[in-house]
């Protein structure tokens, strides 16, 4: 079972399907799991109910160094960039390729590439002070942006009151979170494609704030650690974005990196909530979004990885980046939460990207982006023994699977590979109901489209979620409750004509393709 509150679902429907077609090859059919058994799950997600419903220096084999030192020998006259798309959308993705002589840089077809949506505006300080979308017209001043701690209290965990802060409890010592530095050193640049403000607090904590060209979004790219602890006090490090915008308490975020839920301060929608925890007892998984909004402006971050997340106050935003504590809190592990390298602590670096639309258009934008932060563009690399022209004339330069761009608002979970002419293709709608006036619309696309560069259907069969037995042969328990009630479950019959596929808002199809 993996932890609920914390896994990307793409990663619960994937590793869950592994497990599937494990126990049916070596067992057989009688082996298929008819319920979804929790075990100790770290928190628990209603998201995971509803998918359940359809390198160690000393080691003889460590070689980074060397490996590292190897590369950029190798780079150092001419080497090959690869970026492979894992989506089923074009993207533009920036390279960012660390260098130390002049490069001539080419495109596919050989042409020398030559190094309007957002402003950013900074104080005299360092510090974001406002966001402009200028399509929109809308703005918002951030009364504060940047990175803060809260004090790890250091209980003896005699009780409740005594518990301390650790690996499985977050437990600040103060609600007020303290600015990591006063002071910051602010360094911009400006080149042909790329605007950045690079801030830096300390020997550890900084973050650059960037903007692409032709981008919808802001990029900031923080970095933490080593977590200083000279002052024998343990850090809880978060960045905060602090807004105008009036959110009456309230806030969203995703459940494992898809469906979202509202959240209120100080609110629990079943039960009576007696605040005991006002900062912890606040905070949420964020496993790819969170934003708050009022009735013209959301303000939307982006996540690279799962993190912690909350509004303490309205407008505001904050994101656990990172965590060294000083004390255990006898919760299992044995020892505190002060993971070190090199005798150092941890270095974490990751990504926010911020996004400023209005609720009625915002969707749109954080769905898709937040579905390329994920699958993001990987690079790989290569040191050519041949001239450029040798080299594009013999190998391929392009290569697309697609013959054509797919619906926006469809996602290609699944694209795997079962036998010579056999695959398990899953698709999903990723917008929910009522979310976007044109995007949250049922969607019909050719499932032939994604097999065109490698042959024609020639038999489609659609399966459940875990790919380990026919729609068709899906029977229900039907539950009768207390009051009489009896559960609808959702259809299995599903629209079918040929190869033509038709998806609904947040609807994921599953199917076994054979080619001719």
């Amino acid at each position: 079972m993996n932890d609920e509150a914390s896994t990307h679902y793409n990663s619960i429907i994937d590793q869950h399907s592994l497990g599937a077609e494990f126990l049916r090859d070596q067992l057989g059919e009688c082996a298929r799991p008819k319920i979804g058994w929790q075990i100790d799950p770290f928190g628990h997600s209603r998201e995971v109910a509803s998918l359940f419903a359809q390198d160690d220096p000393s080691s003889p084999e460590y070689n980074v160094p060397e490996r590292v030192q190897a590369f950029i020998n190798i780079a150092h006259n001419e080497f090959t960039l690869t970026l492979w798309n894992p989506t089923i959308h074009p993207v533009t993705q920036l390279a960012h390729v660390p260098v130390t002589n002049d490069y001539t840089i080419r495109d596919p077809v050989g042409q020398i590439i030559t190094a309007e949506h957002l402003r950013i505006e900074f104080d005299d300080k360092g510090n974001m002070h406002k966001i402009v979308n200028k399509d929109k017209q809308i703005a918002i001043p951030l009364a504060a942006q940047g990175l803060y701690w809260y004090p790890s209290y250091p209980g003896n965990n005699s009780g409740p009151d005594f518990q301390g802060s650790g690996a499985y409890i977050f437990r600040p010592w103060s609600q007020e979170a303290r600015p990591v530095n006063d002071s910051r050193t602010i360094i911009c640049t400006l080149t042909e494609t790329v605007q950045s403000a690079l801030i830096i607090y300390n020997d550890w904590a900084s973050f650059e704030v960037s903007l692409h060209s032709g981008s919808l979004a802001i990029e900031l790219e923080w970095t933490v650690g080593p977590i200083a602890i000279d002052d024998n006090i343990g850090k809880e490090v978060i960045m905060r974005y602090d807004t105008d915008i009036e959110s009456a308490a309230t806030f969203y975020t995703d459940a494992n990196g898809r469906e979202v839920l509202q959240r209120i301060r100080d609110y629990r929608p079943t039960w009576n909530y007696t605040v005991t925890e006002p900062v912890s007892g606040n905070y949420y998984p964020v496993s790819s979004r969170i934003w708050v909004k009022d009735s013209t402006r959301q303000f939307t971050v982006l996540t690279d990885r799962s993190e912690g997340g909350s509004s303490m106050k309205d407008g505001s935003i904050e994101v656990m980046l990172h965590r060294r504590i000083l004390h255990d809190d006898s919760l299992g592990v044995g020892e505190p939460l002060n993971e070190t390298a090199y005798g150092q602590g941890l270095v974490v670096r990751g990504r926010h990207s911020l996004i400023l639309e209005p609720p009625t258009t915002s969707a749109r934008n954080h769905r898709v982006n937040a579905q390329r932060m994920h699958m993001h563009t990987l690079a790989t690399y290569a040191a050519p023994q041949l001239s450029y022209a040798d080299y594009s004339s013999k190998y391929r330069q392009t290569w697309s699977a697609l013959s054509s761009s797919m619906p926006i608002n469809v996602h290609l979970l699944t694209f795997d590979q079962l036998k010579s002419k056999q695959y398990l293709v899953r698709v999903e709608h990723f917008f929910e109901l009522n979310e976007d006036a044109v995007y949250s619309q049922p969607t019909t696309f050719d499932l032939q489209s994604l097999f065109n560069s490698l042959g024609s259907i020639k038999e489609l069969l659609e399966l459940t979620l875990g790919a380990n037995m026919q729609l068709a042969d899906v029977h229900r328990l039907v539950w009768v409750t207390t009051e009489g009630e009896v559960s609808n479950s959702t259809s299995k019959q599903s629209s079918l004509t040929g190869t033509m596929v038709t998806l609904n808002p947040m609807q994921i199809r599953t199917f076994q393709v054979t080619l001719q």
